[in-house]
């Protein structure tokens, strides 16, 4: 999962986290995740769409570097055959 900062939109994997301390019992803190970059409290998930399978192969294993080498990758092997699948790129979808 990644996030985004609504203000200096900048990604990252992992927010920062600021601490206010609301008195002087050391109990009564507020935790906030926040921008690594910029502090923000400003920040959301980035969402991505997960990609689809465009394209289902069954092979001799001796083919199956050609077709990797176009964009395929194994799903399942067998003694004489393999089973190769294509998938579409990851995209970002927009909130």
């Amino acid at each position: 999962m990644k996030y985004i900062c609504l203000d200096c939109h900048r990604t990252f994997m992992y927010a920062a986290e600021e601490t206010i301390q609301k008195s002087e019992d050391p109990i009564d803190m507020l935790e906030f995740h926040v921008c690594p970059y910029c502090f923000s409290k400003n920040i959301d998930e980035q969402k991505l769409e997960e990609p689809k399978i465009v394209s289902v192969k069954s092979v001799d294993l001796a083919e199956v570097d050609a077709w990797l080498e176009k964009g395929y990758e194994v799903r399942e092997l067998y003694a004489k055959t393999a089973t190769l699948i294509k998938r579409t790129e990851k995209t970002e979808v927009s909130a």
